[in-house]
């Protein structure tokens, strides 16, 4: 498991105290300016935005709880990751307050931790040209099911809440047992979230194979090939030995129809 992949945890509970409203719009109305610029800098370079611009944010965010909030403390010093702080922020983004360009900062900012740690699935699920969607980034992450962690992707504008649902979901899944599922929701681009998680599962599983030469002969003609080329040696007085396959060729081809994940051994394809 990489070091740097999010190790889900059940976190502390927020305060019980309603965000304020008042004290973010002010700060926010300080600092607009200055965010502002940076959103307009890393739209026009296709980056994501600076560290200093995202402390800003979290600045102003941090100001509906408090100085000690995560948000605060990320605003203060910069430190802190996308666990910590992603149910402060997302607990504002889902309230009823929060208007678009409060949503839009936190769609940055939870960009900026996500891609900051290099767990993110980046943008190729967006319009490089316009601001980030936290709904249309998936998130790599460790959860506990059964006694063991699985990395499955996860929505970036998913809470704590969501994510102890999904938990039991493969709970009930029985997701240990099942290696084959495993595998699947380890693909960079399959989300835990989606819908019938276990009719796209099945949709897309097309076997498990003991090598790379085995996966080719039973999803592909090769089999059929090869007794092409065994027919045309004959009839050209040829020894079949002397010809030999590149395989290399076709099984990058192969890899462009399905994903292809060793895994103790075995290998596991999947639809693409």
């Amino acid at each position: 498991m990489n070091e740097h992949e999010p190790t889900y945890e059940a976190p502390e509970a927020l305060g019980t105290e309603a965000p304020d409203w008042r004290r973010l719009e002010v700060a926010r109305g300080r600092f607009i300016d200055r965010v502002a610029n940076g959103i307009a800098e890393a739209l026009a370079t296709h980056t994501e935005i600076t560290l200093g611009t995202a402390r800003c944010i979290a600045h102003v965010l941090g100001r509906a709880y408090g100085r000690q909030s995560h948000l605060a403390d990320f605003g203060r010093t910069g430190e802190g990751t996308y666990l910590d702080l992603r149910d402060e922020y997302l607990a504002l983004y889902a309230n009823n307050r929060a208007d678009p360009i409060t949503k839009e900062w936190i769609d940055w900012l939870g960009t900026y931790l996500v891609q900051r740690e290099n767990v993110g699935s980046g943008r190729r699920f967006m319009n490089e040209h316009l601001p980030p969607k936290l709904d249309q980034l998936l998130v790599s992450t460790s959860l506990p099911v059964g006694g063991e962690r699985y990395l499955v992707n996860i929505p970036a504008d998913w809470d704590s809440g969501k994510v102890d649902g999904v938990i039991e979901l493969l709970t009930d899944l029985r997701l240990p047992e099942d290696e084959a599922l495993q595998v699947f929701l380890g693909l960079p681009d399959v989300s835990v979230g989606c819908d019938n998680i276990m009719e796209r599962f099945n949709e897309a599983f097309a076997g498990m194979y003991p090598d790379e030469e085995a996966a080719l002969r039973a999803l592909s003609p090769f089999g059929e090939w090869e007794q092409e080329l065994v027919d045309w040696c004959i009839d050209h007085g040829i020894e079949a030995e002397a010809l030999e396959w590149n395989l290399a060729p076709i099984l990058l081809r192969l890899a462009d129809l399905y994903d292809l994940v060793e895994r103790e051994g075995a290998l596991y394809a999947f639809a693409k």
